[in-house]
């Protein structure tokens, strides 16, 4: 049983090592903190196992009874363990010189994360539900259905936003992990950049936080003093509130005459809905409003959808609705 324990734990270790180091390096993936945090508990569980069977050693050498080891060896391992923990809670050099040169911190402009108060969750695989509480007692919920035709083998890449009604984004509520992490990504074998995928939303996104696509600051974006990039004010009742959820998807590898290119087939499309906070029955359809061919260069919707054909059916309903409080 020592012996199993031992290679185990080399084995488990190791794993937590490697995957401790992609994390560093590497931009988010669910499947490495998994991994990670699953070897981390086969660590800790080897290593109750592994001092179960010694015991007697460590009995042994915390009463100092082991020749090279004394209790001056003890305080200054005691302590060093302390410094390190000290200076990493308290986030002081070196550990944040270390901290600095990850990936999220090297990639800290590239990098989306939605509201805390947004959430999303995949109930078959061919739909998604796209939520965003209120930060307001008094405000409504809204909840995105986001159903996609089961022929598809699967979803698309799909990012969703809310804007105002003179077109500027108040805030994404969702973006496919893949494209979250990076600008740059191996979309389905080919290296593509995500303004290449989804342009209207990252032309959209440009504009409100002022990074480009290529990392640079827009001094002619960003946020104003005037606008806050948050869908709670919007969603209070009974103050006339309006705006425009967006729904902007694209399927890898569907050419056709008009969009011939094999890996990027067909542009993007985008589904738009009106959403009144205020309007009976609280329900609103997300429609098909255009296309993001050339969006990349301009970031403009193109309304001509004469060209798409088979892009048109990846959508089979999307949905929105308003829980208000009290119903």
């Amino acid at each position: 049983m020592r012996h199993v324990v031992n290679i185990g734990l080399l084995l488990a270790f190791t794993t937590l090592v490697a995957t401790g180091v992609m994390a560093f390096l590497l931009p988010f993936s669910i499947v490495t903190t998994r991994t990670h945090v699953v070897s981390g508990l086969l660590v800790l569980v080897l290593a109750v196992m592994h001092v179960a069977t010694r015991v007697s050693y460590f009995q042994t050498a915390l009463r100092f009874r082991i020749r090279g080891f004394s209790w001056k060896h003890l305080a200054i391992l005691v302590s060093f363990w302390f410094t390190i923990i000290g200076l990493s809670v308290l986030a002081l050099p070196p550990m944040t010189w270390l901290m600095e040169n990850s990936y999220e911190a090297r990639h800290r402009k590239q990098i989306f994360r939605a509201s805390s108060l947004a959430g999303f969750g995949q109930p078959s695989p061919h739909s998604l539900v796209i939520a965003r509480n209120s930060k307001d007692a008094t405000g409504d919920s809204l909840s995105i259905l986001l159903s996609f035709t089961d022929t598809l083998e699967e979803i698309p890449s799909v990012a969703v936003w809310a804007e105002s009604t003179t077109g500027t984004m108040i805030e994404t509520l969702y973006l496919q992990d893949k494209l979250a992490y990076r600008e740059e990504l191996d979309w389905h074998g080919k290296l593509v950049r995500r303004n290449h995928i989804l342009p209207i939303w990252r032309h959209r996104y440009t504009a409100v936080t002022g990074v480009s696509p290529d990392g640079e600051i827009d001094g002619t974006s960003g946020a104003t003093d005037q606008h806050a990039f948050a869908l709670d004010p919007y969603l209070v009742p009974d103050q006339g509130n309006r705006f425009v959820i967006c729904v902007e998807l694209n399927l890898p590898s569907d050419p056709n005459a008009d969009w011939p290119d094999d890996e990027l087939g067909q542009p993007s499309l985008l589904y738009t809905a009106l959403v009144e906070v205020d309007r009976d029955p609280p329900h609103a359809i997300v429609e098909l409003t255009g296309h993001g061919g050339g969006a990349e260069q301009d970031g403009n919707v193109r309304y001509d959808l004469d060209g798409i054909t088979t892009a048109r059916k990846a959508a089979d309903l999307f949905v929105i609705k308003l829980e208000r409080i009290g119903d």
